[in-house]
């Protein structure tokens, strides 16, 4: 492979000839060749730890569909697409990104495009070496607005950059709140109580860069949904015993009804082998990563019926995808065979390099050209970028209608805002149960990032997913819970700017309270 970078400017200085005025400097236009009948796509993480496993799982999946279905199609000419691993160390071993920096250097010359990222940290320092070189990078890891933020604070450096998965911590800390109102309504008309009954919450989240503005979010919203945080703890990420023992004590003293998880690693696993012994009465709703998984759990406790089970049995998290699920009809033969690849393990968000490297194909194939004479394929970034960020493309993923936000079109309170025609592009503000009427503060970045995954009912919006008994099957699964739908006298309550919230995909189960947190929190 091979990239051309026309350095425009430079040439004039050469030539000793340079354009009267000033203003915003204008983006150097990259030209990728495409030789030898291939498209190279380098996949950049841990790849022997989990989030990485996960991502060249779901790149592999994609490439062998996409090579078994004619490869990329440039005007009729098929090029085969190749995977190369770019070890980062991210996860376990450096999470300075230095280490990812010296894999990028290495690599990057034999790579059109770059899939993966998972630690915010090192992926903040890494990702400069695709950048300078104008490559670019799917970020189907690393959650905090920030990184996306570069692309509103210099466009012309930081075009290259897009997400994949997950949605950023803004929109995690919403559907975490969203989630757990949904389950707090359940809760209340189990406990007898009235709809307005204040519920309350304790938080418990890893002391990394992705949880800090997502707990801050999380306990703003939740006077939305009648719920009072009580209080919030941190804990280091890799799980030390004693302090979340003590941790579960402190929470135990508040008597909560709900703990609310922020967890990417080790911790969460920790965090719920202790959980039952210490606050056996509290429902948990948040993110834990390690309860998305099998793996954790032993295969005998996954097949122990009540009241044994898994230490995640009944916990409901913020996921990606669950079991009979199905936000798109492209979602369960994803699941399916993602699942027949991975001898029966569930795919963690990171596996969305499945997703992105269709979305690459597609707007490949839109703007790229063969040149017959010397048998080459090209294609310009600058095309690749803005078919991508045309919300005309708008993709059916496997885990909704993906798309992105657009460059800021005004300010609102000093922060660069969406205008309403881009709003309207993306929304459809009149057809929800009530009209929607525009407000330019709604539409402010954070959250509504350039790059970043568009949000909402009808685009993404995440599930609330379950770990149930399944009595037919003799296993406990993780099923999908939420969004979930109350009826048509909830639709007021539950429609905001994105949409009506109140509805359910194809294949939601119903959501399981535990009776000991009904009995023990009842009035």
């Amino acid at each position: 492979m091979k990239r051309i970078v026309f350095l425009i400017m430079a040439i004039l200085l050469v030539i000793g000839f340079v354009l009267p005025g000033c203003g915003e400097a204008k983006p150097e236009p990259v030209l990728y060749v495409f030789e030898g009948g291939k498209i190279n796509v380098g996949i950049a993480g841990e790849l022997n730890c989990t989030a990485g496993a996960m991502q060249w799982a779901g790149a592999m999946l994609a490439q062998d569909a996409i090579n078994r279905n004619g490869g990329i199609d440039i005007d009729g000419v098929s090029q085969i697409l190749e995977l190369v691993p770019i070890e980062t160390g991210e996860e376990t071993v450096d999470p300075s990104g230095l280490t990812g920096v010296s894999a990028l250097t290495a690599a990057i010359d034999g790579v059109d495009f770059i899939l993966g990222g998972f630690r915010p940290e090192a992926v903040e320092v890494y990702r400069d070496v695709a950048m300078e070189k104008g490559v670019i990078f799917i970020n189907c890891g690393a959650a905090t607005e920030t990184l996306q933020h570069s692309v509103v604070d210099d466009y012309a450096s930081y075009r290259f950059w897009f997400k994949g998965m997950p949605s950023n911590e803004y929109f995690l800390g919403q559907s975490v709140v969203r989630t757990l109102g949904a389950v707090a309504i359940k809760l209340r008309e189990k406990m007898g109580v009235a709809a307005n009954y204040t519920l309350n919450a304790t938080i418990v989240a890893d002391n990394l860069a992705w949880a800090y503005e997502q707990v801050t979010v999380i306990g703003k919203l939740l006077p939305s949904v009648g719920v009072n945080l009580t209080r919030s703890f941190w804990v280091s990420s890799k799980g030390d015993s004693a302090e979340m023992v003590s941790t579960l004590t402190s929470i135990a003293g508040l008597d909560p009804q709900f703990i609310i998880p922020i967890f990417s690693a080790d911790a969460g696993a920790l965090y719920d082998v202790l959980r039952a012994s210490y606050v056996p009465n509290a429902m948990s709703v948040g993110i834990n990563v390690m309860a998305q998984l099998k793996a954790p759990w032993g295969a005998g406790n996954l097949t122990t019926p009540p009241p044994g089970g898994p230490a995640c049995a009944n916990e409901v998290i913020l996921d990606t995808w669950a079991e009979g699920l199905n936000q798109t009809t492209k979602t369960g033969p994803f699941l399916t065979a993602f699942m027949n690849s991975t001898s029966g393990e569930y795919p963690l968000n990171a596996a969305a390099t499945y997703d992105a490297l269709f979305s690459l194909k597609a707007a490949i194939e839109a703007v790229a050209w063969y040149d017959a004479v010397n048998g080459t394929a090209y294609a310009k970034a600058d095309d690749i970028i803005q078919w991508l960020e045309d919300p005309a493309n708008a993709r059916v993923t496997t885990t909704g209608n993906t798309t992105y936000y657009p460059r800021p079109g005004t300010k609102a309170a000093g922060k660069p805002a969406l205008t309403e025609a881009q709003v309207r592009l993306l929304y459809d503000l009149d057809s929800y149960n009530y009209t929607y009427t525009y407000d330019a503060k709604d539409w402010t970045m954070p959250a509504h990032t350039t790059h970043d995954l568009a949000y909402g009912p009808g685009l993404l919006t995440g599930i609330g997913a379950q770990w149930q008994w399944d009595a037919t099957a003799g296993r406990w699964k993780k099923v999908g819970i939420w969004p979930m739908d109350f009826g048509d006298e909830y639709d007021e309550a539950l429609t905001d700017q994105y949409g009506c919230w109140n509805f359910a995909y194809n294949g939601t189960m119903a959501l399981v309270i535990p009776q000991n947190v009904i009995n023990h929190h009842k009035p």
